[in-house]
């Protein structure tokens, strides 16, 4: 469909009109299918080339875990983050996949990048001067854009959002409708502008929230809200517990403010009727950056790195690559580690 000359338009009205197509991603998500189309523009429209797609957006999360954690703390804590996020068995399966979720954690870590150039950076090193009213203003604008295509990247981010205006306003105390207003609303405007009419935006919305009890989500992500937990303990044991004891230890307002965001994340998720570790990806690399600033420093940190590497990547090979799990689903990802009974 992306490869063919159809327009949004066109696509838009043959979702709503069949019913067979409701099983498979909404267009609801302009930006992450105007990403695929300009890649498919290089080539066939094959899954590989979805994959591809996937796999840069997961080499760019590497970056901007990075960046987000030299905003946030200083270099080393960002070096660390970005180590931890290269080898996660989440992300390195997210990457090859032909799927939306990579894609959008790239864009949810590049609103709050831009976020973060917005506030101001507290790291060592930073520059102290205020920044004039057109260079925030420019910031702005960019921060405005960034988050609009997080919303168009997949409508999840609609669950996250609170949560970053909230990290927002317990750093600057500031409460800022119309910027804050303004991303949900260009992400409505545009769908609006491409499907070329006003109403479609909400037939989409109700085909999706009707199809979230269909079989597969039943059968496959229901459970209890711990079920996330259990999920992040088998593809991740040791920088799971890590951030459990980080969130029992941290006394810095920063850090509060990272642990704030990444389990919010991981608890409005929880709370939801279908549950699936791609749905909380975004938490993946605040998790990490928030273990990488509670390691405490010192020549053991480049062992536990090295451990951790070793035990993730054997645990990606073992479930995605020798297993073959393509949704990481429990009982898909207990079933590859051979813990269920058989």
């Amino acid at each position: 469909m992306l490869a063919s000359g159809d327009t949004y338009a066109s696509i838009v009205r043959l979702f709503i009109d069949d019913q067979r197509l409701w099983v498979f991603p909404h267009p609801l998500r302009w930006s992450y299918l105007g990403a695929a189309r300009l890649f498919c523009a290089f080539g066939d429209c094959t899954h590989r080339t979805l994959a591809t797609l996937s796999t840069v957006a997961g080499i760019a999360a590497v970056a901007l875990t990075y960046r987000l954690g030299l905003q946030l703390f200083e270099r080393r804590t960002a070096l660390v983050a970005a180590a931890l996020m290269a080898t996660s068995p989440l992300q390195l399966a997210m990457g090859r996949r032909a799927l939306t979720d990579e894609f959008f954690c790239a864009m949810v870590l590049g609103a709050l990048v831009a976020m973060m150039s917005v506030l101001g950076e507290p790291s060592p090193g930073a520059s102290r001067h205020p920044l004039p009213r057109s260079g925030r203003g420019a910031l702005v604008v960019t921060w405005i854009l960034a988050t609009t295509f997080a919303f168009g990247a997949k409508e999840l981010f609609l669950l996250t959002y609170p949560l970053v205006l909230l990290f927002w306003w317990l750093r600057e105390r500031r409460v800022r409708w119309v910027v804050w207003a303004l991303p949900p609303f260009l992400y409505y405007a545009v769908f609006c502008a491409l499907a070329g009419d006003v109403t479609s935006f909400f037939r989409v919305a109700n085909i999706t929230i009707s199809n979230m009890g269909a079989p597969y989500a039943a059968q496959f992500q229901n459970g209890p809200p711990h079920r996330l937990l259990i999920d992040l303990l088998a593809v991740a044991p040791l920088v799971t517990i890590a951030f459990i004891a980080a969130a029992a230890a941290v006394r810095a307002p920063e850090q509060r403010r990272l642990l704030l965001l990444a389990g919010g994340i991981l608890v409005v998720q929880s709370l939801l009727s279908s549950k699936n570790l791609r749905y909380v990806i975004s938490a993946d690399p605040l998790m990490r950056i928030l273990v990488a600033s509670w390691l405490p420093r010192g020549r053991w940190l480049t062992v536990a790195l090295i451990a951790n590497a070793v035990a993730e990547l054997a645990i990606f090979y073992v479930i995605f690559i020798a297993g073959d799990v393509y949704d990481p689903v429990t009982q898909d990802l207990l079933g590859a580690l051979k813990m269920l009974p058989h």
